[in-house]
């Protein structure tokens, strides 16, 4: 089986794809590199996957940028559920229904369960364009050699206003990052093989 597909350009640069899984139907796809940084929300307050200015941009800026209205086609809305909050079990998600996505901690840990196949070097006109990962690389100097930044999850961290991250060594920080911080970027969706 590939491992990897290329579909759909972003910044002149085709998008290339891990496959995470595969039925008959369908496969599920995690970029192979960080496209861009973005922030979950412009704010520091308690927000959601649902509510996130992040997830719409994927759903509407990113995905009709980045393909065809024919590779549109091919792209499967998906049921998208995110466990609560770990430590406010009240602050409860909904049900998304998204073309695009970030992995929860629960699927990277499905799909991904060693550290060392999570890592992901950022594509150059991501760092060209990001402050946060230029601080990145000029702060943490060992970048160079492991080429690695850090990239967002979709599930909420202690706070409902923290975000899984997964660093650059592949480790998991559950407790999550502030929603206003600037983190990579990995999308995930479900494409057709109809």
């Amino acid at each position: 089986m590939e491992k990897t597909i290329t579909f759909g350009n972003y910044a002149g640069v085709p998008v290339e794809w891990q496959i995470l899984h595969r039925t008959q139907e369908k496969i599920l796809l995690l970029s192979r590199y960080i496209l861009d940084a973005k922030r979950m929300f412009p704010d520091c307050i308690y927000t959601s996957w649902e509510r996130s200015t992040l997830r719409k941009w994927l759903n509407q800026e990113f995905f009709q940028e980045v393909f065809s209205p024919e590779e549109q086609e091919k792209i499967l809305v998906t049921d998208v559920f995110t466990p609560n909050c770990r430590d406010f079990g009240s602050y409860g998600e909904n049900h998304t229904d998204d073309k695009l996505f970030l992995l929860s901690e629960e699927e990277l840990s499905s799909y991904l369960p060693k550290p060392e196949s999570r890592t992901a070097p950022a594509e150059p006109h991501a760092v060209a364009y990001s402050q946060d990962l230029k601080d990145f690389v000029n702060l943490l100097p060992f970048y160079k050699e492991m080429q690695n930044c850090w990239w967002w999850l979709r599930s909420t961290g202690d706070e409902p206003n923290n975000f899984g991250v997964v660093w650059s060594d592949g480790s998991v920080f559950a407790l999550g990052h502030y929603a206003n911080y600037e983190r990579g970027i990995r999308p995930a969706m479900y494409l057709s093989l109809k």
